[in-house]
């Protein structure tokens, strides 16, 4: 550790002396260029030594606070991505200050000082890592590179700090508190009011007719079972089970003007024993919330209530790879969501339905296919 000080010391000294001792400027144009590459470079080294350095106390300690050297092998978030991210940030730093300064001497010395730093970390450091961790550090060096200049590798290195086992109590399902009060209005502004048009559209594509008995799992809000009411009419009825506080004032401060959409203060996990009683169960955005245990609980749920012919509708997340899918998706399914999302998404679902005895499938996508409404009827 003392060595690894004192060379770090030399090249950080190294490029300041440099910069002291000479006057030479890029001014204009090329100044403003390097400038700007100097700015990207600055927060890139940062933000690589902050990731990394986060990564490492996360991951790469036997027992939390037992100091500042690793003593466990990782290969997690941005070490998933190359094996040395935080001496890359350190070597590049210096890089991008000489550049936002513009000093030939220090750029020059600055680049002799990266070089150098590779060379430090290929030829010292790692024989030291090898000789710490043995064959699962020679099987990891096999798969990732030494230093990767990537900007995904900075966001796999986020996703790996939010990382957080797939458990129940680590679920965003349940809203409270003022993100409960004003969901529908965060949803639309959000979303730029793209999602009040879109749930119009998919409550529509459910297939919905005049004096249909709906039960609406996770009710929410009850803006939901208002939109279903214009499809039922007023002679079926929309049961919405929901057991958020905030939420239910909601549901029934919207409903309160019609008369058959009612409220079941029920956990759509716990037993439920209106047996065959409704044509369709709808379940919105709220599946991808809970363990497979507790999924399994809310299709039998459903199974239960419904019908014989039954349609039981689930909108949700489609199936996909989350991480060739855009940016947008990547990062609100990895940041927005909760750790059960990204397993809800690697789940065949239809497989689940057709063991507790669905069949018949219907499905309609949306947004490019990462959303989909899947319909399977109780046969």
């Amino acid at each position: 550790m003392k060595l690894k000080m004192i060379f770090w010391a030399i090249v950080y000294v190294s490029v300041y002396i440099a910069s002291a001792f000479t006057d030479i400027k890029v001014c204009g144009f090329c100044g403003g260029v390097l400038w700007i590459l100097g700015a990207v470079v600055t927060l890139y080294a940062l933000a690589l030594t902050f990731i990394s350095g986060r990564t490492l106390k996360k991951f790469a300690h036997k027992e939390p606070g037992s100091g500042f050297v690793p003593d466990k092998f990782t290969d997690k978030g941005i070490y998933s991505c190359m094996r040395h991210p935080m001496h890359l940030g350190i070597g590049l730093l210096p890089f991008g200050l000489a550049l936002l300064s513009g000093n030939m001497g220090a750029i020059l010395a600055s680049g002799w000082a990266l070089a150098a730093a590779f060379w430090f970390v290929l030829e010292i450091e790692e024989p030291e890592v090898i000789e710490s961790y043995g064959q699962d550090y020679i099987n990891y060096m096999q798969k990732v590179p030494s230093f990767k200049y990537n900007l995904k590798c900075l966001e796999k290195g986020l996703y790996g700090l939010k990382q957080k086992p797939p458990l129940q109590e680590n679920s965003k399902v349940e809203v409270t508190g003022l993100e409960a009060k004003h969901y529908d209005r965060l949803m639309d502004l959000i979303t730029f009011g793209w999602y009040r048009k879109f749930i119009r559209q998919a409550i529509g594509d459910i297939g919905l007719k005049d004096g249909d008995k709906v039960a609406d799992f996770g009710a929410g809000t009850g803006r939901n079972a208002v939109l279903m009411r214009e499809h039922i009419g007023s002679s079926g009825e929309i049961v919405g089970f929901e057991i958020g506080k905030e939420m239910k004032e909601q549901f029934l401060q919207k409903s309160r003007a019609y008369k058959n959409i009612l409220l079941a203060e029920k956990s759509i996990i716990e037993p439920l024993k209106e047996e065959e009683k409704f044509d369709f169960v709808f379940i919105s955005f709220v599946l991808h919330g809970f363990t497979k245990e507790n999924r399994q609980k809310i299709i039998q749920n459903a199974y239960n209530l419904l019908k014989k012919g039954g349609t039981f509708a689930i909108l949700d997340y489609n199936e996909f790879d989350v991480e060739r899918a855009p940016f947008i998706y990547r990062f609100g399914i990895k940041f927005a969501e909760c750790p059960l999302a990204e397993e809800f998404i690697n789940t065949d679902i239809k497989k689940i339905l057709q063991e507790q005895g669905f069949g018949e499938f219907e499905s309609k996508t949306y947004q490019k296919g990462h959303i989909r409404l899947l319909k399977a009827k109780k046969v």
